[in-house]
């Protein structure tokens, strides 16, 4: 092979290679969403250390965006936790769009009462919602606990200040 046929090559091959992260990083999207949840369900304390309140809980609800998430605003939520009044509250949720697809996010706050601030974790998802990451926060602006005649405590929350950010691959 003559020296500028393989000098054109090698130039090719080079534009070729520059192209590829780029072409890679066009289908990447990131944006900020907002809204509020408002979710039931109930708790049950579990019998720890005296003084130390721990209790399991199951809560669900409407997760209402006023900027969509991968182009929805509504979402249906399923969340199982536990809360510590010492090292704080852990869940795990599941946001259903009413299409089928889910999002899984984890969240932890130090408390889980009204004012406290909730951190949430977007680890992932299902169909369109599939390879998202992300971060989101809220502070709960009501909790009301009601014990019923069967002695089952029923937990309603609602917030109204949920903000984050996704990133898709």
């Amino acid at each position: 092979m003559d020296r500028s046929r393989l000098v054109k090559v090698a130039a090719a091959l080079l534009l070729l290679l520059a192209a590829l992260p780029v072409a890679s990083s066009q289908g990447a999207e990131s944006a900020e969403f907002k809204g509020s949840w408002i979710a039931n369900g109930t708790r049950t304390t579990f019998p720890f250390v005296k003084g130390r309140k721990v209790f399991t809980f199951q809560i669900g609800g409407h997760v209402s965006l006023q900027t969509a998430l991968r182009g929805k605003k509504d979402y249906w939520s399923d969340c199982i936790g536990l809360a510590d009044a010492v090292t704080g509250m852990i869940g795990r949720c599941v946001w259903k769009d009413l299409a089928g697809p889910e999002l899984y996010v984890v969240l932890q706050s130090d408390r889980l009462e009204p004012g406290s601030q909730v951190k949430g974790t977007i680890v992932g998802g299902t169909g369109p919602l599939s390879g998202l990451s992300g971060e989101l926060s809220f502070n709960w602006s009501s909790i009301i606990v009601q014990t019923d005649a069967q002695g089952i405590e029923e937990l309603t929350g609602q917030t109204l200040n949920l903000a984050g950010r996704y990133r898709a691959p």
